[in-house]
Order: C-alpha cells, then sequence, then structure tokens
C-alpha cells in the first residue's frame, strides 16, 4: 500500500521548509508549486508522523514502517530522480 502526503505553496504563500527525516534532507515547496512524498514498506504499515515548528516556519517530516520501508518524491507531479542532490 502507498501511502502519501503532499504540501502545496500556493502563490501569495511564503515558501515552505520540509526536512525529511532520519536523513535530515531539506526540501523547498516555493509558491505554485507541490511536492509530495510517497512511501511503501514491505509490511504495508507505511506511515508518516510530523512534526510543525511554527517558530521557524518549518516541518519535519518522519517515515514510520517496522519493516523496509522505500520512498519516492515528486515535484509537480514529476519523479525527483536524485534527490540526494538536496543534502
Amino acid at each position: 500500500m502507498i501511502n502519501k502526503i503532499e504540501f502545496t505553496c500556493w502563490q501569495s504563500d511564503e515558501p515552505i521548509e520540509i526536512q525529511l527525516e532520519p536523513e535530515a534532507i531539506i526540501f523547498i515547496v516555493s509558491p505554485e508549486n507541490t511536492i509530495t512524498f510517497t512511501g511503501t514498506s514491505t509490511l504495508g504499515d507505511f506511515k508518516w508522523a510530523i512534526r510543525i515548528d511554527h517558530a521557524q516556519k518549518g516541518i519535519q517530516l518522519f517515515p514510520e514502517s517496522d519493516g523496509h520501508y522505500s520512498i519516492e518524491i515528486f515535484e509537480n507531479n514529476k519523479l525527483l530522480e536524485n534527490w540526494y542532490k538536496y543534502m
């Protein structure tokens, strides 16, 4: 089962900073853009946990699964092939 979470920044919004854990990779959602994180696990129990830091205006995104999991990231519905470039 695929579990996804999506962040959209509207035209007049300020950029949103998303930090993907545990790697601490930071993705910026710019105005008029959407970033989607999809996760799957071998056990089918994948879910997301988020932490919102209102003072820093940022979000931490935590993948959770008891088994092995994989994550794909899309920007405006286009798969990011090399998202480790954000590290």
